[in-house]
């Protein structure tokens, strides 16, 4: 059986676990009601959370990015939602401000 050596490891949401925690807990079904926008979640998140989370958070968004980088958006999305979030971004422009305001934490 030949495998692509340029292809990705398949996503398992089961190495995403400070990713889960802080989807869950800040992007859930209520979370534009309390939060306003996925940017205003994540800021609140940041402001919560302890250094090591935020690390955790950020080092796991870095590798879920890179990832899902060459896969088609509707992935992305599909594995949001098995990471927890409620949210689905519309586009791509949705997640890379949650890039920036992370590349700044």
């Amino acid at each position: 059986m030949h495998q692509d050596k340029h292809s990705s490891p398949p996503f398992d949401p089961d190495e995403f676990s400070a990713l889960q925690d802080f989807l869950g807990g800040y992007l859930h079904e209520d979370f534009s009601e309390e939060y306003g926008s996925p940017s205003a979640a994540l800021e609140a998140f940041l402001s919560d959370a302890s250094g090591d989370e935020v690390q955790n958070v950020k080092e796991e968004w870095l590798r879920f990015r890179t990832l899902l980088r060459d896969k088609p958006f509707g992935e992305t999305q599909s594995a949001l939602h098995r990471l927890g979030a409620a949210w689905q971004p519309g586009h791509p422009g949705e997640i890379a401000a949650l890039d920036e305001i992370l590349s700044r934490a």
